[in-house]
C-alpha cells in the first residue's frame, strides 16, 4: 500500500513546477504543512508567502483545552485546522529549566472580538497567553479586586479586559474593567438583575465585538450588552422565537450583529427530537432581525445528540448547544458530549434583495481522545492562526 501522506508531502513534489501551478498546490496544503513547504526552495517559500498574502486564512481554528478532571493540574490541547479538517495535538511547552509548564486549574479561554486566548486567573494575578495555544505568556496583571469562581473574562478593543460575574453573595454579578493603558482595575455597573443566580460562565454564552461584550443566559434567553468605555450595561431583553428552545448560545456574525443559536426538543412523528436553529440578532436593539431561522440539517443534529429519543429526562436536560467563531464562521457542539463531534458552519450575508443570511454546515469528528473521560473538563476557544504561531508550537 502506498503511503500517500509521504507521497504528497511538499518535499516529495518537484521544485520545478511553474509558479502558478506551485501556488495552486500551496493553497490546498494544511497550514502546518506550509512550514515544511516554505523550506523546500526559494520558489516554494515565495509561493507560500504569496498564497497567504492573496488568500489569507481567516477562518478560525477550534481549540480545545482538556483537563482529565475539573481540578487537574495537567492538560492537553487539541486544535482543528479548518483548511484540512484535521486535528492536531499541540505539544506541551517547556520553560527554561526544561520542565513542562504546569497550568493553573482555572486555565480557560479569554474571549476576544477576533481571537480567543488562554488565561489563568488566581487571587493575585491574571496571566494571558500570547496565542490560542498557550505557548507563552504575553501579559501579566494584578488580579481583580473581587475574588470569583468561573467568571466570564473578555478582551474588548485590545484596550480593556472585562471580568464579569462568578462572585459570591453580594458580589455575585460584580463587573470589573482593567484598562491596559493605566494598569488599573475599576468597578463597573453590575450585571442586570435578570441574570441573578446565573452569573457563572457555565450558565452564560458570550460574544465580543470591537466595542462591546454581549452576554446571554443559556436557559432563559435573557440577553444584554456591556460597554467597557462607559462601564454600563445596555438594554436587557429576552429572546422569544420558538417555545421549544431550551438552550441558547451567541456568537458574532458581523459588525454589531449576532447569531443566536437555539436548541430544544420537539415532538416529531411520535418521538422527541432535537432541533438546532440560528437567528440573526441586531447588536443595538438586541432584537431578532429575521424571524425565519436557519436550521441545522437533521443528520448533523442527530450526530450531536446521539440516540436523543432513548435518553432519560435527566440526561436530556443536560443536552445543550454551544457556539464559538468569528464573522467568517465557526463551530457548534454539545459541550456535555464533545466526543460526538462538532459542526463547522460558514456564515455569509445573502446577496438577494430580501437580505438575510445563509449558513452552510459540515460535520467534523472529534479527536479520539476527547470527551471519553467521565470527569473530563473541556473548554473551547476559536481563533485564526498565523503561520508563525504554528511554527512556534509545532517546531519547538
Amino acid at each position: 500500500m502506498v503511503d500517500t501522506s509521504v507521497k504528497n508531502h511538499p518535499s516529495m513534489i518537484s521544485t520545478d513546477l511553474p509558479a502558478d501551478m506551485l501556488q495552486a498546490v500551496v493553497t490546498k496544503l494544511p497550514t502546518v504543512d506550509l512550514l515544511s513547504a516554505s523550506c523546500v526552495s526559494h520558489g516554494w517559500l515565495h509561493a507560500v508567502r504569496s498564497s497567504l498574502r492573496t488568500q489569507p486564512r481567516l477562518f478560525p481554528w477550534l481549540i480545545l483545552r482538556c483537563l482529565p478532571h475539573p481540578v487537574a493540574t495537567t492538560y492537553s490541547i487539541h486544535a482543528l485546522d479548518p483548511q484540512s479538517r484535521t486535528w492536531l495535538s499541540v505539544p506541551r511547552q517547556y520553560n527554561s529549566t526544561g520542565k513542562a509548564k504546569e497550568p493553573s486549574p482555572t486555565l480557560n479561554f479569554l474571549h476576544g472580538s477576533t481571537r480567543d486566548r488562554l488565561y489563568a486567573l488566581t487571587l493575585y494575578q491574571l496571566l494571558i497567553s500570547k496565542d490560542p495555544f498557550g505557548s507563552s505568556c504575553q501579559m501579566e496583571a494584578k488580579g481583580p479586586n473581587v475574588w470569583r469562581q468561573d467568571p466570564v473574562v473578555a478582551e474588548v478593543q485590545d484596550q480593556w479586559l472585562v471580568v464579569v460575574g462568578g462572585g459570591f453573595q453580594m458580589d455575585e454579578g460584580a463587573v470589573e474593567v482593567y484598562d491596559k493603558q493605566t494598569g488599573m482595575w475599576e468597578l463597573a455597573e453590575p450585571m442586570p438583575a435578570e441574570f441573578g443566580g446565573s452569573t457563572y460562565a457555565t450558565w452564560l454564552s458570550v460574544a465580543v465585538s470591537e466595542k462591546r461584550l454581549y452576554v446571554i443566559e443559556k436557559k432563559t434567553g435573557w440577553i444584554s450588552r456591556f460597554d467597557p468605555e462607559s462601564k454600563t450595561w445596555g438594554p436587557t431583553s429576552q429572546l422569544r422565537t420558538i417555545p421549544s428552545v431550551s438552550k441558547w448560545a451567541i456568537v458574532m456574525a458581523g459588525k454589531e450583529r449576532l447569531l443566536a443559536v437555539g436548541a430544544g426538543a420537539e415532538g416529531v412523528m411520535g418521538k422527541e427530537v432535537m432541533k438546532v436553529r440560528a437567528w440573526e440578532v441586531d447588536g443595538d436593539s438586541l432584537q431578532v432581525i429575521n424571524n425565519k431561522p436557519m436550521e441545522m440539517p437533521t443528520e448533523m443534529v442527530d450526530r450531536l445528540f446521539t440516540n436523543f429519543d432513548s435518553l432519560d429526562e435527566a440526561r436530556r436536560k443536560v443536552c445543550s448547544v454551544e457556539v464559538c467563531g468569528t464573522e467568517h464562521g465557526g463551530y457548534m457542539f454539545d459541550p456535555a458530549s464533545m466526543k460526538n463531534g462538532v459542526v463547522m458552519y460558514m456564515y455569509q450575508l445573502s446577496m438577494e434583495e430580501t437580505g438575510g443570511a445563509e449558513i452552510s454546515w459540515e460535520w467534523v469528528p472529534s479527536p479520539e481522545s476527547v470527551g471519553r473521560g467521565f470527569m473530563e473538563s473541556v473548554a473551547a476557544g476559536c481563533s485564526p492562526v498565523l503561520l508563525h504561531q504554528v511554527a512556534r508550537c509545532f517546531q519547538s
